[in-house]
């Protein structure tokens, strides 16, 4: 049961996502890395908006991202693996002022496997991903 995030009402191919742009794989992934963030630490309430904002930003940044990125490598399947260096190793068309090169190519590698998992409709394992690794750093 998917606590955190919706279920993808879409599966695409292997054939269609091994084509796919990593950098359009990373930009769906934020969004459900951002979504899994926001229901799973702040469902109920307890803060202001701006300061759930500031809260869920702390956890979606390059920096967290590359962090996180580091921990899930070695936990990737040999088909997630492929996407996570094929993003990593795409050339960014900006970076932000606060994070390395090395660390946002990182970032979109984390993302990409997110958003490869959630477009392929593999649910259960994107949440298992998710957890092994915020559940580590608890």
């Amino acid at each position: 049961m998917m606590k955190y995030i919706p279920l993808s009402q879409t599966s695409f191919s292997e054939e269609e996502l091994a084509d796919a742009n990593p950098l359009s794989l990373s930009f769906v992934g934020d969004g459900v890395h951002t979504l899994y963030i926001r229901a799973k630490e702040y469902p109920l309430g307890r803060y202001k908006n701006g300061a759930l904002h500031f809260l869920t930003i702390k956890e979606v940044c390059a920096e967290k991202q590359a962090e996180m990125a580091k921990k899930m490598e070695p936990m990737l399947t040999e088909k997630e693996l492929r996407t996570f260096k094929r993003a990593k190793n795409t050339k960014p068309h900006s970076t932000p002022g606060h994070a390395t090169i090395y660390q946002y190519n990182l970032a979109t590698a984390f993302e990409a496997v997110i958003g490869y998992l959630y477009l392929s409709g593999q649910n259960e394992r994107l949440e298992e991903l998710l957890d092994r690794l915020y559940e580590e750093e608890a």
